[in-house]
């Protein structure tokens, strides 16, 4: 089929130049592909070789000043991306691209310089707006954790009364032993009704007579 149509098109043409012309173009985008092919291929040696000196960079700025173990030194490094991964996503989004930790930090502070340079151009008064409205809401969330530490304050008292409460209605449950005592004498008991009863007579008689 490939045949028929370069003679198809070669009718009126010299044979050899067309079939070079066409070999030649064939060639070239075989070439060309190829080299797009490498071309990726480099590049994502290059980005991995990017990312392993990353790395190696990193661990040397961390540990260039003190001697650890490897095991120390790969779980501090586990920390340190956990705590840099979280800043990345907070300030700049998800790591979708899935970068080291020293490049996470790159973009973190370009991203912060450029912030910085956006601050410098807004208005002062704007900026003193901002901060009032900070202090205020700083103030509001102090005012509410006063508030709700003073009400588990009172709701501890309250607990704390209750179970003393509870605790005396307890003791007082049970019957207290009581010592049996000796009963007065009768005679002392009947004297002393009869005096009560002979001053009640000589008051009535100097009142109503």
């Amino acid at each position: 089929m490939f045949g028929r149509v370069i003679v198809t098109v070669c009718k009126n043409a010299g044979r050899k130049q067309c079939l070079r012309k066409i070999l030649f173009s064939w060639i070239r985008d075989r070439e060309i592909k190829q080299l797009k092919q490498l071309a990726a291929t480099l590049k994502a040696s290059i980005i991995k070789e990017e990312e392993t000196a990353a790395d190696l960079e990193l661990k040397a700025r961390v540990f260039s000043f003190g001697e650890y173990k490897a095991d120390v030194q790969d779980k501090m490094l586990v920390s340190l991306n956990k705590k840099v991964t979280e800043v990345y996503r907070r300030c700049i989004g998800e790591n979708e691209a899935n970068l080291g930790t020293l490049q996470m930090l790159t973009v973190i502070e370009h991203q912060l310089d450029d912030l910085l340079e956006c601050l410098e151009r807004v208005p002062q008064a704007k900026i003193e707006q901002a901060e009032k409205a900070k202090e205020k809401e700083r103030r509001m969330r102090m005012r509410d954790e006063k508030v709700r530490q003073q009400r588990q304050l009172q709701e501890e008292r309250l607990q704390r009364a209750l179970a003393r409460a509870q605790a005396d209605i307890k003791k007082k449950t049970g019957r207290k032993l009581m010592f049996r005592s000796e009963p007065a004498p009768i005679k002392e008991k009947e004297d002393e009704d009869q005096g009560l009863i002979d001053q009640e007579k000589e008051e009535a008689l100097y009142y109503f007579t």
